[in-house]
């Protein structure tokens, strides 16, 4: 799904910069930097502190660089919570989980694992828009393996996570289903309208997930098992 930096990022990389400055320039001793900056605190305290506004600054920025691997999807315009787009199980699945096969729309879904959004548009594997964004493609991808497993018509796809949940219960019959009822190619929408993926299957009461999601390191998209989304709360599940 997608996340663009907000103010308060570029604020920080602004501060951050003319921080590092006048780290630069405080010396060892950070006696400089207590002259330049007309601070009344002395040198020494000043050393002490530069260590640890550095080190502040070092953890500030990797946790705004983890955010924005977080992303939205264009349900409404929603931004996906970056627990939603790490996968929970890092991508591999659950090997007890059994697979399926055919035209079911999980088994499309897990014959593209690993392959990244752009790609799948590129080749069009199966039906995608281009021109969306790659941190916003989960229904894209989601809808494009119901066209392909003919679950739904072409004129159907979308790149919406809400138009797909409306479309599948309010125009093609499909229903709400319990978490313990799922199957393998049943919808799980997550967090009312900020992103979708596929059931790939369930063991022990445990649902997985397969799926568009933004885990690649620029915060892209790329298709992998997710064992965590489906058993939070906040989520949907549509059969046919």
């Amino acid at each position: 799904m997608q996340e663009t930096p907000d103010s308060s990022q570029g604020d920080f990389a602004l501060w951050e910069k003319e921080w590092k400055e006048v780290n630069s320039s405080s010396g060892a001793s950070g006696s400089s930097s207590a002259s330049s900056a007309g601070s009344s605190l002395d040198s020494g305290m000043i050393s002490a502190l530069l260590p640890i506004l550095s080190a502040l600054i070092a953890w500030m920025s990797k946790a705004m660089s983890s955010d924005g691997e977080s992303g939205g999807d264009n349900g409404g315009g929603v931004m996906q919570p970056l627990s939603y787009s790490t996968g929970g199980s890092g991508g591999q699945g659950d090997p007890n989980v059994p697979k399926v096969s055919g035209d079911n729309p999980a088994a499309i879904a897990e014959g593209l694992k690993g392959r990244s959004a752009d790609s799948i548009v590129a080749n069009q594997d199966v039906m995608m828009d281009h021109g969306i964004s790659d941190h916003e493609d989960c229904a894209n991808f989601a809808s494009g393996c119901l066209v392909k497993s003919g679950e739904i018509s072409a004129s159907q796809h979308t790149d919406s996570v809400a138009t797909l949940h409306d479309e599948l219960l309010y125009k093609d019959g499909w229903h709400k289903e319990s978490k313990g009822q799922v199957k393998p190619g049943d919808i799980c929408i997550i967090g009312g309208d900020q992103h979708v993926e596929i059931v790939a299957g369930i063991k022990n009461g445990q649902v997985e997930l397969v799926g568009s999601n933004n885990t690649r390191a620029d915060g892209s998209q790329q298709v992998g098992f997710d064992a965590s989304s489906g058993n939070r709360g906040n989520v949907e599940f549509l059969s046919k």
